[in-house]
């Protein structure tokens, strides 16, 4: 179990794009509310966060993107990683889509600097010395020596000088050494164009503006209104193309099918729409060291909370509507009294507070640990420990993680 602890991201800024309001500010990722995320106001956007030293991990979660690229920079020793965010959708059914905060998983992942295995050679080597090994170490340069045989059938000493490099790299991997102070990077880009992909009713086509202003509604290839809560693929800060301009949807009231529902962000005159693309989105951002503890024992469990309204009618009937889905976590653990105290002085600092955490670390590729088994979450309660044998070496923890988004 990895908990990320302490976040060493000093400052947010966005290095490409722009926001998509005050509200929607970069450093929102830095706050505790998921909910209330950066948003951009356009297609295309970077942000980057100022981290220090002592960075073992990033935590991604509330995205919505197309594409997403992370690229972590140390620059204290000179050195970058970039890997591609894992942006599949929980479920590729189209009802992923309806009221749903959290579409894509949230996903945390190791950053740490390798560090050299091999043996090390002193520098400088001299005399006629045969080395059959690959000559990897940390030393600047390594001097061979040699008599070289001349056509003449005379001899000549001969010197040669091979600059070696530290080898050190940004590894995927928790077992390697803290990060340097550096920068933390994503690069995000909405490509998938939402007109046609709705839930209910019909694809969008049209735009109707509402006399000459910024605001109207959209319509079918019939002319006829489009509801775009049944549609469930557009939002406020989605991106409408028209004759070739794009433009942020500012606002929606209700359910978008008055004449004067939907806010652009320009004046578009009435006429077929190009493409519709979801808003860009980053709700949490974390780069920070970690507290790592033994994973739970046999018997953890993960369960969903669903937050949807159910309503059994009198007659016999149903209705219902669809809200968001968060993840629960009962871990019982078994860990040395030092990690079971350890733990238990984290909780005194964090209390209700929500982290970072991934509950299993170390299971095989095929469990997706980092993103099934992680989250943005609280403890419902206060951790108890008890003892598991007389010598009091080893204690038993019982923890709930409620996920937030």
């Amino acid at each position: 179990m990895k908990v990320l602890y302490d976040d060493k991201i000093s400052a947010m800024s966005i290095i490409d794009g722009a926001q998509f309001s005050a509200s929607y500010s970069v450093d929102n990722v830095q706050n505790d509310h998921p909910g209330q995320p950066f948003m951009a106001n356009s297609t295309k956007a970077s942000i980057q966060g100022t981290m220090s030293s002592g960075v073992v991990g990033v935590f991604v979660s509330g995205l919505m993107a197309d594409n997403a690229t992370l690229t972590v920079n140390d620059t204290d020793n000179s050195l970058s990683y970039s890997e591609a965010l894992d942006v599949a959708k929980y479920s590729s059914l189209k009802w992923i889509s309806k009221n749903n905060d959290q579409q894509i998983p949230p996903q945390i992942d190791p950053f740490t600097r390798d560090t050299f295995g091999g043996t090390i050679l002193s520098s400088p080597i001299t005399g006629d010395t045969t080395l059959s090994d690959p000559l990897t170490g940390s030393v600047d340069t390594l001097e061979l020596q040699a008599n070289l045989t001349l056509g003449n059938g005379g001899t000549e000493e001969v010197i040669l000088a091979v600059g070696l490099g530290a080898d050190t790299t940004i590894i995927n991997s928790w077992d390697g050494s803290a990060l340097g102070a550096g920068t933390v990077t994503i690069d995000l880009e909405s490509t998938i164009n939402q007109m046609s992909n709705q839930i209910e009713g019909n694809a969008i086509y049209l735009w109707g503006q509402d006399g000459s202003g910024s605001t109207g509604q959209f319509m079918d290839s019939s002319a006829q209104t489009i509801n775009i809560l049944e549609h469930g693929n557009v939002y406020v800060g989605s991106i409408v193309e028209i004759s070739g301009i794009e433009y942020t949807i500012n606002s929606i009231v209700g359910d978008g099918t008055g004449l004067t529902d939907v806010t652009l962000s320009g004046s578009p005159s009435d006429g077929p729409i190009t493409s519709i693309k979801n808003p860009i989105k980053v709700g949490i951002l974390r780069a920070g060291a970690v507290l790592s503890v033994a994973n739970p024992q046999v018997g953890m469990s993960k369960s969903l909370m669903d937050f949807s309204v159910r309503r059994p009618l009198i007659n016999g009937g149903y209705s219902q509507e669809q809200r968001n889905v968060t993840t629960m976590f009962n871990c019982n653990m078994v860990l040395p009294v030092a990690d079971s105290n350890n733990f238990l002085d984290f909780y005194r600092a964090f209390r209700s507070k929500p982290f970072p955490i991934l509950v299993l670390d170390g299971m095989a590729d095929a469990q997706n640990e980092e993103t099934e088994y992680c989250g943005f979450v609280y403890m419902v309660d206060a951790p108890a420990a008890s003892a598991v044998d007389g010598l009091g070496s080893h204690q038993n923890l019982n923890l709930n993680f409620r996920e937030i988004v």
